[in-house]
């Protein structure tokens, strides 16, 4: 058994390495950690993108390794390794989507402190540096990236487009927007944001009611899309031989395969039909 378990794991290890060191997949796998290692660095280790690649990739690695192992199945361990590239995947999106949501938060306080600078007589590029002072991240992280933008030679209007592709965000668009056509057509600046911020506060007040009204069915696909896995381990704790099968044979896998892929895109239906534009 032991002798057993030991060649196996010899063998998924040489599968890991030939997987990593055949030139397409390799490519694929570099440029994979490079994107992911960076949006990792920018959160948690700021500079560190080299150490977060080598966690990445021995995360990857290593579910391979432990997935086939525990089941003894080389197609457990794929499973495996491919949850762990969703969840640097999904994991990365949540952090984009907290940190969005987080400057989303900081659009009406942006539009008042515009308006205010402006009426004290302070032009654009003095009311990006209060912002990257005075603001919390992620806001003054961005106006500090478009301030520098501004210092070098870059135009206020670009260095706040630039806010909008790096930090996409509607309501930053619009100003965005006024920004540019006030620039090059003039017109009353300080009227204008303070028609913005009227608006701003009213998307608010439908996002809110939106977000209140589609709750329940963000928990009924939660709820829905983790009722197959609940059943199955509480059945593989209850009548283990019941339910065996479905992990030692191929046509068990299969089943397991289809079921994985029918959950994942209810979840996306779901998803889709509780999302609502404002």
């Amino acid at each position: 058994m032991i002798l057993s378990l030991t060649l196996l794991l010899w063998f998924c290890t040489g599968l890991v390495v030939a997987l990593f060191f055949f030139d397409p997949l390799r490519g694929w796998a570099r440029r994979f950690n490079d994107r992911y290692a960076a949006v990792y660095a920018h959160h948690f280790s700021r500079g560190h993108v080299a150490r977060v690649r080598r966690i990445l990739i021995g995360a990857e690695i290593g579910s391979f390794v432990i997935g086939t192992a525990l089941f003894l199945n080389v197609i457990f361990g794929l499973w495996a390794t491919a949850a762990t590239f969703f969840a640097i995947i999904y994991l990365a999106r949540v952090l984009h989507h907290r940190e969005a949501e987080l400057f989303d938060d900081q659009m009406i306080d942006i539009a008042y402190a515009m308006t205010n600078s402006l009426k004290a007589g302070m032009t654009l590029q003095q009311a990006m540096h209060l912002m990257a002072t005075e603001f919390r991240p992620p806001a003054s992280e961005q106006f500090a990236i478009a301030l520098r933008e501004a210092q070098i030679g870059a135009s206020v209007e670009d260095a706040l487009r630039h806010i909008d592709e790096r930090m996409p965000n509607q309501d930053f668009r619009v100003v965005v927007t006024a920004v540019e056509i006030l620039r090059q057509t003039g017109g009353n600046m300080v009227e204008t944001f303070e028609l913005l911020v009227d608006t701003l506060k009213n998307r608010k007040r439908v996002e809110g009611k939106i977000k209140a009204l589609t709750a329940q069915g963000r928990m009924s696909a939660i709820i829905l899309c983790s009722m197959p896995f609940v059943m199955a381990l509480m059945l593989y704790f209850m009548n283990r031989p019941y339910i065996q099968p479905l992990f030692t044979t191929v046509l068990g896998n299969i089943i397991l395969t289809i079921v994985l892929l029918l959950v994942a895109t209810g979840w996306l239906i779901i998803k889709k039909v509780i999302t609502i534009e404002v």
